[in-house]
């Protein structure tokens, strides 16, 4: 197992929940994970082998993590390390953890329609 394998185990473990889409009907697919903190939220996004970004967001009744307006932290590059920086994120209640709202840079979040790719099972 690679690092960003054992990454990916490690964000699992604590709880991210994972989703799949396609930017565009043609485009690349997109994966993204999300961990749920009370009034934030923790966001990985893979944009290719080589290409990601990560951010923690406000959360509140309209917002979508995937198309954030204004994060708290953002952290975007290799995938390992942007996995890695996420990771290492303390808690929000914690003293030290990002807590000034900025604008998201552009590009953040999953861009496009947002197509959901289709999955299926293995013999169906």
């Amino acid at each position: 197992m690679d690092e960003f394998e054992a990454l990916l185990t490690e964000a699992g473990k604590r709880g991210f929940l994972w989703y799949m889409f396609r930017s565009d009907p043609n485009g690349p697919a997109v994966v993204a994970g999300v961990y749920q903190w009370p009034g934030s939220a923790d966001v990985f996004v893979l944009v290719g082998q080589e290409q990601a970004h990560a951010y923690r967001v406000p959360t509140g009744m309209r917002a979508d993590v995937f198309e954030p307006e204004h994060v708290l932290w953002w952290y975007g590059g290799c995938p390992v390390w942007t996995l890695r920086a996420l990771l290492a994120l303390p808690e929000p209640c914690h003293p030290e953890a990002p807590g000034r709202l900025a604008p998201a840079p552009c590009g953040s979040g999953v861009q496009g329609e947002r197509v959901p790719v289709r999955m299926r099972r293995r013999g169906n």
